[in-house]
């Protein structure tokens, strides 16, 4: 196509033609619809996923609508969705095994089992959470507890707050699918002791269920109970309810209210059914609010071998961050005789180190110590005798929970970064890390240290998407922008995201993280005024084609609180931080081995006028190490690297290498609606504008989308002269979100999806989107697979109730072929969809929802990267119970005598006799038969590793054909 403009030697626009207009060219809004013909509607039995909110055609367009409507799918859908894996670890206790082999972290959707030895996932066991928000309530459904059993260790219990519970087997999965109800209006917290009941012990289930804002009751449930749903009612206080914990065989309850604690003893008299099962409460004040408590008890044989509580120690920690330690508690309360619930002042000894609520507190082994964490991540020791203090400081981040190991060797931290660790207490050094992805997710429950008000407000909805890259040289590393963990991330307007995580998608594991922008990790990160010193927010993330440069942009600007100092005249605070806003485009060098990145160049304000303007877009160029970014200054600038020299020489690393910056080679400045049309209405100078660009597959052409939400223009950009190839008007209604070109075909997304052709020059098909709000079309993003021709559109569900993106928002995911005009898959996420790309070398997307779960989409020709742990290919080498697979398999089955065991190993000896008398012969198998086999897809998307197993063993199994 030949341009209707001229530039001047510079690229500089001197004068403009107008191309077409609506008015004069009626085909600029009807141009030449290219219609597919389209399939038969499928029926319902078909198989088909179709999302609730349906497509529509609208006018020879095709809407996305929320009324549901037949989808207009092909009868044989190509695409598939794997199961979701992840998850965000919750706020509750992890569990070690008995024998410390295996620790079960709570997630979010599932219960995960790993390897205390290597820190590998042994076992995933999906739970079917989600549900109905509760009438009344902002939070929605999820669990709130899991509880080791005490007369099976093989067994653990979980709770979720709409009443479920759940008996499952972690060694095996079982019981998933027949979770039991309690009659609750909602459970907060629940723990399981072994009781003695009419002679044998047995699983006693006491759950905290809430009866008002303010009340709650403490309801006992055994197994029988669990059936008909009738507890024994053992409590009821009129407090606001926080946490519950049992110890000694159900002998002692604690109960935390607001500002209370209340401790139940069981009352001596044997038990012959559940209803049996009574307590003597009382209750004492605590000098702060409950933010977390422990409970060390001992116990003593009496001349008729019965066991008793001898004395009972209690820790609690408050949201100001103060530690309030009880001992000998049985002595200060009241005896048999007084019915008075109150057991008066209670006199604590108090420690006080933390800034805020202290997260959790725990009584070591031997009770001689404390840990404590918080946000200040440092995990501190006291001595309780003396109150001497050690600590373990600069954790990745803030400590949520601490649990110590059955023989007290170790602590098992959960930091908010989603993570795990597991630390020896002789040397404190990691034994287990485990990392899932560390997005920002808002969870369930609200944060400690929200327990009291201060100076600022958390982040309660989610405001932009999270930005996310695939590296092409190592397709299985993702990298994500993320925080320094929950608390961090959500101290400011909008989420704080200074650091890059790699992460491993092959064996779904966190490999790294590096700061890419200001970080206070060891700083005081608090104001005189109480506040929390606010990160910058990495906004765009882009590979070089070869995977060796990666260019990310950060912004920052001081919260309105901190520019009282700036304001002068009539300027607001506003406009005061305003001015004062940082944007840093930063060029990395990815390490080849371990993909650590190196900064080799740093622009500050890389397009600005009088004052510092953002960064709308950037593009890699895909057929050189070349970068394009457009910003709001309305120009569009190519980056390109040189070697660096120094006296007039080229620098050297410390291994030879030449070392190269990079800089702007080209500035392009892009045209405007008003400037194609004298009788055009002239925008205001202060109203909003977005951009856009993507380069062409051949690199040759820079497409740059730009302008005001009435009237946006794209422009073909000769990438070698700067010139304009092309000017396209009439595409574009409101905010331009994203352009990519695939093919002959340019897609741009706005208010609209449209796909043209610019060969042509006519448009393939479009789609209108559902209005939302401003906070839903952030999360409206665009993926292009150059493998398989396709396209995947993700989108809020429309909904009024859901207005932020808050708990409970969903997404629709659309994939479409660029040649055809009729949707490959149709699917409605039960989360908000915070980051989709497309995966390198493949022919599917990658997408991370709000949950932290990481889905893959896959074309039917290719195998879904589902991951799998070894317990559910059935291939264990070593037991839970650190037997082989057949010796469990043989007492599963039964317990084998020796005489079976004697003709087994006969057996055994038998068939190597006979193989022994068989030709013997060495496999040679050729490098490129197994290149075959590991080479065929990236290692996100290989087949199950049990298929790949059978293939190498064929190769290696086959016996040479006797000539």
């Amino acid at each position: 196509m030949t341009s209707d403009m001229e530039i001047n030697g510079n690229g500089d626009t001197a004068s403009l033609k107008r191309k077409r207009e609506p008015k004069d060219d009626p085909a600029l809004s009807q141009k030449k619809h290219r219609r597919k013909s389209k399939s038969k509607l499928p029926s319902a039995g078909d198989g088909h996923e179709t999302g609730d909110s349906g497509l529509q055609k609208v006018n020879g367009d095709v809407e996305l609508s929320d009324a549901p409507s037949p989808a207009l799918l092909p009868k044989a859908v190509p695409w598939k969705v794997s199961k979701p894996m992840g998850g965000r670890m919750l706020d509750i206790d992890p569990i070690f095994s008995p024998d410390e082999r295996h620790l079960i972290i709570t997630y979010n959707t599932s219960i995960q089992v790993y390897s205390t030895e290597d820190s590998l996932l042994v076992r995933r066991i999906p739970l079917p959470v989600s549900g109905t928000e509760d009438v009344g309530e902002a939070v929605a459904v999820h669990i709130v507890s899991s509880s080791l059993s005490r007369c099976d260790p093989d067994y653990i219990w979980v709770a979720c707050s709409d009443g479920r519970v759940w008996y499952l087997n972690w060694t095996s999965g079982e019981g998933a699918d027949t979770p039991f109800r309690v009659e609750a209006k909602k459970v907060l917290d629940a723990v399981v002791d072994a009781v003695e009941i009419n002679g044998a012990e047995e699983d006693v289930l006491l759950v905290l269920q809430k009866l008002t804002r303010s009340s709650a009751q403490i309801v006992a449930y055994n197994s029988h109970a669990l059936s008909t749903a009738s507890g024994k009612l053992l409590h009821t206080y009129d407090e606001n309810p926080q946490y519950l914990r049992s110890a000694a065989g159900g002998r002692l309850i604690v109960a935390t209210a607001k500002e209370a604690v209340h401790v139940g003893l069981l009352k001596p008299k044997k038990l012959a059914s559940l209803e049996d099962l009574a307590y003597r409460f009382h209750s004492f004040d605590i000098p702060d609010i409950v933010s977390s408590f422990d409970v060390r008890h001992t116990t003593r044989t009496t001349k008729k071998g019965a066991l008793e509580l001898q004395a009972v120690d209690i820790a609690v920690g408050g949201a100001r961050g103060a530690i309030y330690v009880y001992q000998d508690l049985l002595s200060k309360l009241p005896g048999e005789s007084s019915a008075a619930p109150k057991a008066g002042t209670v006199q604590p000894r108090k420690y006080h180190w933390h800034r805020r609520a202290v997260h959790s507190v725990k009584w070591s082994a031997d009770g001689n110590y404390l840990i404590s964490g918080g946000y200040e991540t440092v995990l501190v020791l006291w001595q309780v005798d003396t109150g001497r203090l050690e600590f373990l400081p600069h954790l990745l981040a803030s400590i949520e929970n601490i649990v110590v190991s059955p023989r007290g060797s170790s602590y098992a931290i959960h930091l908010d970064d989603n993570s795990t660790m597991i630390l020896s207490t002789a040397e404190m050094r990691p034994t287990m890390y485990v990392s899932g992805i560390q997005s920002l997710v808002l969870g369930d429950r609200p944060s400690k240290d929200a327990l009291v008000r201060r100076v600022w407000r958390p982040v309660d909805e989610l405001t932009s998407p999270l930005v996310a890259a695939v590296n092409p040289r190592n397709p299985a590393h993702m990298f994500l922008c993320v925080g320094n963990g929950q608390q961090a991330a959500q101290t400011g307007a909008t989420s704080s995201t200074p650091l890059l995580q790699v992460f491993d998608i092959s064996t779904f594991h966190g490999v790294a993280k590096q700061a890419i922008a200001r970080t206070n990790p060891t700083d005081v990160n608090i104001t005189s005024e109480g506040a929390p010193v606010i990160e910058p927010t990495a906004t765009k993330l882009a590979f070089s084609r070869d995977g060796k440069w990666l260019v990310s942009v950060d912004e920052w600007q001081p919260p309105e609180r901190d520019t009282e100092a700036f304001l002068t005249g009539s300027k607001t605070p506003a406009e005061a931080s305003r001015e004062r806003k940082e944007i840093h485009l930063k060029f990395w060098e990815v390490g080849a081995e371990d993909d650590s990145l190196q900064l080799v160049t740093r622009v500050t304000d890389a397009h600005h006028t009088d004052q510092t303007e953002a960064i709308f877009d950037l593009a890699a160029d895909p057929a050189s190490s070349r970068f394009a970014t457009i910003g709001a200054d309305g120009m569009v600038r190519f980056w390109t690297p040189k070697l660096r020299r120094r006296d007039g020489l080229a620098a050297t690393g410390p291994e030879g290498q030449p070392l190269r910056s990079w800089s702007c080679s080209r500035v392009v400045s892009l045209p405007t609606y008003e400037q194609q049309d004298d009788s055009a209405e002239v925008p205001p100078k202060n109203v909003s504008r977005s951009g856009a660009i993507t380069f062409s597959e051949d690199g040759s052409i820079l497409f740059a989308a730009f302008g005001p939400p009435s009237g946006g223009l794209v422009a073909a950009i000769d990438t070698e002269t700067g010139e304009f190839r092309d000017v396209i008007s009439g595409m574009l209604r409101g905010e331009i979100r994203a352009i990519k070109s695939l093919g002959s075909s340019l897609i741009m997304l706005s208010e609209d999806l449209v796909v043209y052709d610019v060969v042509s020059d006519e448009i393939l098909y479009s789609y209108s989107l559902k209005e939302t709000s401003e906070a839903a079309k952030r999360f409206t993003q665009l993926a292009v697979n150059y493998e398989s021709r396709s396209l995947a559109l993700v989108a809020p569900v429309p909904d009024q109730a859901q207005a932020k993106m808050k708990k409970g928002a969903r997404s629709e995911l659309v994939v479409l072929n660029i040649d055809e005009d009729e949707p490959q898959l149709v699917k409605t996420f039960p989360q908000l969809i915070t980051s989709v790309c497309a995966a390198p070398s493949s022919s599917g997307f990658i997408i991370v929802d709000s949950a932290a779960q990481l889905w893959s989409v896959t074309e039917g020709s290719e195998q879904a990267p589902l991951l799998q742990s070894l317990a559910d290919l059935g291939v264990d080498a070593v037991g839970v119970n650190g037997q082989s697979a057949g010796q469990e398999l043989a007492l599963q089955e039964g317990e084998a005598s020796d005489e079976e065991m004697e003709d087994a190993d006969q057996d055994v000896e038998m068939r190597e006799d006979e193989e022994d008398d068989d030709d013997t012969h060495a496999v040679v198998v050729a490098p490129q038969r197994l290149a075959e086999i590991f080479d065929a897809a990236p290692a996100f998307a290989m087949p199950p590793i049990e298929d790949v197993f059978y293939q190498v063993t064929g190769l290696f199994a086959t016996k040479p054909v006797n000539t």
